[in-house]
């Protein structure tokens, strides 16, 4: 006998099922007895399924090519963007939207939306937030990551901002570092210390108070470079 495919969504969830197919439809032939209005609501189910999948695959489209647009094309989608970030209900959704915005933050606007998301409910939206203000030097980036870093009620929010701040140089990025070193996690002192090493140049690795030495300002010799080490930064100046 053949097989056929029967899809449905109960709550939401897209089942596929096998059916064989005989005298009757299988043992959900019942399925055909049931009441207009649940039949109605695995449709409307099913078709909410789609409508995400489409709507994701259509922002990941548009950040393929939002960064070679034109000024006015840049402008008319960043604004739309802002709009889902402000009303959008979907983590999902207002995550590809950063994800999308990420690509063209050099842009005041595009920034000026992205920023908010620092007090966004969801700790998968704001991650991608820190991955996304790492690479901008904006003072109002650098104030967000400091801002989260601190205050953030995710631990691992807290730890991935610290870690991005290593790549926003400015003296008061070190300062706000070095305060972290003195954190009573023990996490939140290492993620500092390598922030402190991207800023800074220096090597002194974990060695926190090394770190506090040479924030402090005092002149703290770096450890000699291991054979492995030596080899791998003359590969890497070739």
């Amino acid at each position: 006998m053949s097989l056929r495919k029967l899809w449905f969504a109960p709550s939401g969830l897209l089942i596929l099922l096998l059916l064989e197919t005989g005298c009757i439809d299988g043992p959900f032939f019942q399925l055909k007895k049931l009441n207009p209005y649940i039949q109605n609501q695995w449709q409307a189910d099913r078709e909410k399924v789609v409508v995400f999948s489409e709507r994701i695959e259509e922002l990941r489209l548009l950040r393929d090519q939002i960064a070679s647009m034109s000024e006015q094309e840049q402008l008319d989608w960043t604004n739309k963007l802002a709009g889902i970030l402000q009303s959008e209900t979907s983590p999902e959704i207002r995550r590809e939207a950063v994800l999308t915005l990420e690509k063209v933050q050099h842009r005041p606007d595009a920034l000026a939306a992205l920023i908010p998301l620092a007090k966004d409910k969801n700790e998968k939206v704001r991650m991608t937030l820190v991955a996304a203000l790492r690479k901008n030097q904006e003072e109002s980036a650098t104030n967000t990551l400091m801002a989260m870093s601190s205050s953030d009620a995710s631990n691992n929010v807290k730890l991935a901002a610290t870690r991005a701040l290593g790549s926003h140089k400015s003296d008061s990025v070190k300062q706000f570092l070095g305060s972290k070193l003195e954190d009573r996690n023990i996490a939140v002192r290492f993620q500092a210390s390598q922030a402190l090493g991207e800023l800074t140049g220096k090597r002194y690795g974990g060695d926190i108070d090394a770190w506090r030495q040479y924030v402090a300002g005092e002149n703290v010799p770096e450890p000699e470079l291991s054979l492995a080490e030596t080899l791998e930064s003359m590969l890497l100046l070739r």
